[in-house]
């Protein structure tokens, strides 16, 4: 009787001490998979989580790992299993999505692949590079289905802006004489911004295709008095993709016009060479070399023509599957072609940082800041120095889907420039709220 009511009491105990080993063995098993799969050895870490996803049906992120895993063996319908799991608890993990899209396209169920490709490619805060994976993943649905894929953005809003002049911030001496500040000018515009994009898969096999872009950008001030700032600016610009599993290589031709005041003012040509390579899963550099000549249309500014030479790199880093963050520098060179402006050659360094989060299946935020410096090259006998300029941009923008393919967005940007000639001396903030469309 003794014996029975000792192993009664020692059962619990049993049990309890028995489930957590099972529970210590199963993580254990767990990173021992994860290992496996942060090295890229998709096969071991399958073979590993199809052991213990049963335990696992509620983890959002095994599940992530699991149906990537999957994928990259070719188990595509366990993949997908495994990426609607996640779907059904997180809808707005973008990454996931795009996982989707990519297994409907494995599984020939194109439609149900391109709609998935779509959804991200609506949202406004993803990055360039991803934007252009996405264009070229949905080129190679298009080709399946026997067409070319083309997609459309356009976005409206009303803009106010403190200092549309560029109003300095001090007098200033020149030549001996003090001037006084120029006095800042605001008002409100209404601004359009349209993009439309074709791409075409021209090697399945290999990777090329040819883009097609064509931007139109429109600001109207809403003073007449004002209409001399007006902008009108127009882009075209063709490029070749070549695409591998660790890099993305573009070649990428630039033309452009831009109207000031309502009148010709500005065109240029560029050359673009872009290359993206990933490191990991989550880590990529972002290199780009352009070379641009501008000119100017009148023949009164025919001296400010130049060549400008710019050298890119980033790093991005994708923190979440909904959000990311990306720090890149640009070093750029311009220097006249004819005349005496001593406001045209110049060195500059930029350093730009980005962050964006989609941290609802509705609401996204995005950051971003820039520091910079300017130094010009000539001298200036009115104010008896080079000029050098420091300045520092910030921004922060908030987009709310409205319905499928529209979505509302309001943003905000400071910006301060810092000059050792205080003619040059500003700073401006700019408000906007608009909604963004695409087709």
């Amino acid at each position: 009787m003794k014996t029975l009511i000792l192993l009664i009491l020692l059962l619990p105990i049993y049990l309890l001490s028995s489930q957590e080993d099972n529970s210590t063995n199963l993580e254990a098993t767990y990173s021992k998979g994860l290992e496996y799969y942060n090295s890229k050895d998709y096969k071991s870490s399958y073979d590993i989580f199809k052991k213990i996803y049963l335990h696992k049906l509620s983890d959002e992120k095994f599940n992530f790992y699991f149906g990537k895993s999957a994928y990259e063996t070719g188990n595509y319908e366990v993949a997908l299993g495994a990426f609607e799991r996640v779907e059904i608890q997180n809808n707005s993990n973008l990454a996931n999505k795009l996982e989707m899209a990519r297994t409907y396209f494995m599984l020939k169920m194109y439609e149900d692949s391109e709609n998935a490709y779509l959804y991200v490619l609506e949202n406004p805060n993803i990055p360039d590079n991803v934007r252009r994976n996405i264009e070229l993943a949905l080129s190679k649905v298009s080709k399946v289905q026997q067409r070319s894929f083309t997609y459309a953005t356009i976005m409206a809003d009303m803009l106010y802006d403190s200092n549309l002049n560029y109003g300095s911030l001090e007098d200033y001496y020149y030549s001996g004489s003090l001037f006084p500040k120029t006095t800042e000018e605001s008002d409100t515009a209404f601004q359009i911004f349209s993009n439309i994009v074709n791409i075409y898969d021209i090697g399945y096999k290999n990777g090329f295709a040819i883009k097609n872009s064509a931007t139109m950008y429109l600001k109207d001030y809403s003073n007449s008095k004002n209409n001399i700032y007006n902008v009108l600016y127009l882009a075209y610009n063709p490029s070749l993709i070549y695409k591998e599993t660790l890099f993305t290589a573009e070649m990428v031709l630039g033309l452009d016009m831009m109207e000031l005041g309502n009148k010709k003012y500005l065109t240029s040509m560029s050359l673009m060479p872009r290359f993206e390579y990933n490191h990991d899963n989550t880590l990529k550099s972002l290199i780009h070399l352009k070379y641009q000549r501008k000119k100017f249309t009148k023949d009164a500014q025919r001296d400010l023509d130049s060549n400008r030479v710019e050298l890119s790199y980033g790093l991005q880093n994708i923190l979440t599957p909904r959000s990311y963050m990306q720090g890149k520098i640009v070093a750029s060179n311009e220097n006249k072609v004819r005349g005496s402006n001593i406001y045209v050659d110049f060195n500059e360094v930029k350093l730009d940082a980005s962050y964006a989060n989609q941290f609802t299946s509705k609401y996204s935020v995005d950051l971003y800041t820039q520091v910079r410096a300017r130094k010009y090259i000539d001298t200036s006998s009115g104010f008896g120095s080079v000029r050098k300029d420091t300045g520092t941009t910030g921004s922060i923008g908030f987009t709310m889907i409205l319905q499928p393919k529209l979505r509302l967005k309001i943003g905000t940007t400071y910006e301060y420039i810092k000059s050792n000639q205080s003619r040059f001396s500003y700073k401006k903030n700019t408000t906007s709220a608009g909604f963004i469309k695409t087709f």
